[in-house]
């Protein structure tokens, strides 16, 4: 089986660690003559140039580490000597060998590698011998055909050429279509007489071989029929081979008397010329056709991962990162220029389960789903994903190996919610049947003391008693309207919100309250800044809850109030207006830290526990995040809320 031109150029590059050798071959390609690398030490060819394989008609692949007297007769490399000049038999593709002058020179200094050059443009004659000057000018003209880009201009510039060195009246080329049950004429040049269009396919079997027709003959196909019709006085025909098959006829013919020049055997070696255009550039035409399919298919497979939703990272042999797609980016916090070449386990950390899936794959093993299990995130959340763990193969050897992440947050969050739903359902009732039965007394107690506190005198020693139940009665109220709120569905409005007048409006409502406890509030907000997708009541509330919180951490001292809005983008292609709120106050005690945005956990003496946990539930609901940040003389609390796109506003 042949090497492919992959696993041919694989080889080249992988065959041996000395260096220079790639080198070599590039150079030896460059070469003006015909030449070919042989190792002196396996007595094989290693490579030969563009012109020796115009030449023979063998390619590198068809000669790769075949002995070099398969191409060279008589060459007896044991008694080579470097810079010697030699006559060699070239054997080539379905023609006749050819004797050359060959010049031999060692590449290396352990005499392994050996160059054989060939010092002229050899050609078959009638016996074997080089032609004269005028079919080697022929012979070059034909060679350089090769440079052009088209198999219809190469040929038609062939039938010119020959005709003219055989100085007949006409030359044609027929090949055969498979569409047809025809041979059609290609390329014709063409005086006083004019060839059918086509041949029956029969022609191509009773002329397998070259054929000379006289008037005298006996008419054997429709193209004899055709010349003894036109009187013609003389009419060859050669096959174009291909292997053991026929791709064509080249003709040549003409009513006046047959040149000297022209013969059956110079005719086939035109014929071989002609056969050998056409297979080059069929199979530079089926190549080009190869490279534009793999390319369109690398873009769509490329499009592909660009846009699915799962993750994917690509691997090397050796577990190092090549790339990850938009998702993996997404999903990690990682861009994909920041990880390439990085070890797998400084991205994919949080599981040990991965190790043994990509140790299976690097034995070419594929692992379909090693289950859930849980990723951490660059900024260190955890989230859930399952994993598929891939081998890519190459001729059996795995050459990478592909990971496919798929977030399961989505689906943990929909359970999540759903537990959610049911859970504030119940509370709902709850709160409900609670409000019903308890709130009515609550009012009532109220009033019940204020009337009874109106009928006391103001100095009356129980007043402080009333007044203590009034407050009482009043925080119970608010509870209640806690629990109403916490118990509630949140669904937001979404609108795009300036975030400038957003906050500056919030201040301006809670300025009064700032001048009472001695605080100053400090806002900066980024310019340029994208609007934020919310809903402008709910996340008043988010940031009524935190500005409340920081005046009380601050009413004993009283001092600055900074609140910052800047533009996020540490998530690709998700951009995020982050807003921080800041105050100079004691801080949240580390042992409360973990637990602030849970229900019923306060710092605060007459705080209810549910403000922050309202605040992570909105926050939430608009696909943000919250998060804290306390030390002993301040805490930050910063909001994160996804920025309005262009495709959004």
């Amino acid at each position: 089986m042949k090497p492919s031109p992959v696993n041919l150029a694989a080889n080249l590059f992988k065959r041996s660690k000395t260096p220079g050798f790639n080198e070599t071959c590039t150079l030896i390609n460059l070469d003006e003559e015909p030449a070919a690398l042989v190792d002196c030490e396996t007595e094989t060819l290693l490579f030969i140039n563009s012109r020796l394989v115009k030449l023979c008609s063998f390619t590198t692949g068809d000669m790769w580490e075949k002995p070099a007297d398969l191409l060279f007769s008589q060459l007896a490399l044991k008694a080579v000597n470097s810079g010697e000049i030699r006559n060699l038999l070239l054997n080539r593709r379905d023609q006749p060998a050819v004797r050359v002058t060959a010049k031999f020179d060692y590449l290396d200094q352990g005499a392994k590698w050996l160059r054989i050059r060939l010092l002229t443009n050899p050609a078959l004659g009638s016996q074997g011998s080089l032609l004269s000057d005028p079919f080697m000018k022929y012979f070059l003209a034909v060679n350089q055909l090769y440079e052009l880009t088209g198999l219809s201009d190469a040929l038609a510039q062939f039938v010119s050429l020959t005709r003219e060195l055989l100085n007949t009246e006409a030359v044609v080329i027929y090949q055969a279509d498979p569409a047809f049950p025809q041979l059609q004429k290609t390329a014709a040049s063409e005086s006083n007489i004019i060839f059918p269009d086509s041949l029956p396919s029969s022609d191509i079997f009773r002329l397998a071989e070259p054929n000379v027709w006289k008037p005298a003959s006996r008419v054997l196909t429709d193209v004899h029929r055709f010349s003894k019709l036109n009187n013609f006085n003389y009419l060859i025909t050669a096959p174009l081979k291909q292997g053991k098959g026929v791709l064509g006829l080249l003709v040549a013919g003409g009513i006046d008397v047959q040149p000297s020049e022209v013969s059956p055997e110079l005719l086939e070696v035109a014929a071989a010329m002609a056969a050998g255009m056409i297979q080059h550039f069929m199979l530079v035409g089926n190549l080009q056709k190869e490279v534009t399919d793999a390319q369109t298919g690398n873009r769509l497979r490329a499009a592909t991962v660009e846009a699915i939703q799962e993750g994917v990272i690509f691997l090397s042999s050796d577990l190092k990162i090549d790339e990850i797609n938009p998702a993996a980016e997404w999903m990690l916090g990682y861009a994909s220029w920041e990880v390439n070449g990085q070890s797998y386990e400084n991205i994919l950390i949080g599981t040990d389960r991965i190790l043994p899936a990509l140790e299976d794959a690097q034995k070419g093993n594929r692992t379909h789903n090693i289950g859930m299990v849980s990723l951490n995130r660059r900024n260190g959340q955890s989230f859930p994903v399952q994993i598929q763990v891939i081998p890519v193969l190459e001729n059996e050897l795995v050459v990478g190996i592909e990971v496919i992440l798929t977030d399961l947050s989505e689906q943990e969050q929909s359970k999540a919610l759903t537990q959610q739903l049911e859970h504030r359902a119940v509370l709902g009732d709850y709160t409900a049947a609670f409000a019903h039965d308890v709130r009515n007394p609550i009012n009532s107690i109220h009033t019940g003391i204020q009337l009874l506190g109106a009928k006391l005198s103001p100095d009356d020693p129980n007043q402080e008693v009333i007044g203590r139940v009034q407050n009482d009665c009043t925080r119970l109220n608010h509870l209640m309207e806690s629990f109403l709120a916490f118990s509630r569905p949140i669904e937001p409005r979404i609108e795009d919100i300036d975030v400038a007048l957003f906050l500056q409006r919030i201040i301006e409502r809670w300025r009064p309250k700032f001048a009472k406890v001695n605080v100053t509030p400090v806002l900066h907000v980024d310019d340029p800044i994208e609007k934020m997708r919310g809903d402008s009541r709910s996340l008043d509330q988010v940031f009524t809850n935190l500005i409340s919180n920081a005046l009380d951490a601050m009413t004993a001292s009283g001092d600055t109030l900074a609140i910052r809005a800047v533009m996020n983008h540490e998530i690709s292609g998700h951009p995020q207006v982050e807003i921080t709120v800041s105050d100079n106050g004691p801080g949240i005690p580390e042992d409360l830290r973990e637990h602030i945005f849970e229900p019923f956990v306060t710092t605060r003496k007459q705080g209810t526990g549910l403000g922050l946990a309202i605040t992570k539930q909105i926050v939430t609901a608009h696909k943000g995040s919250i998060t804290v940040n306390s030390f002993p003389g301040g805490t930050v609390f910063t909001v994160r809320i996804p920025a309005a796109l262009e495709s959004n506003s």
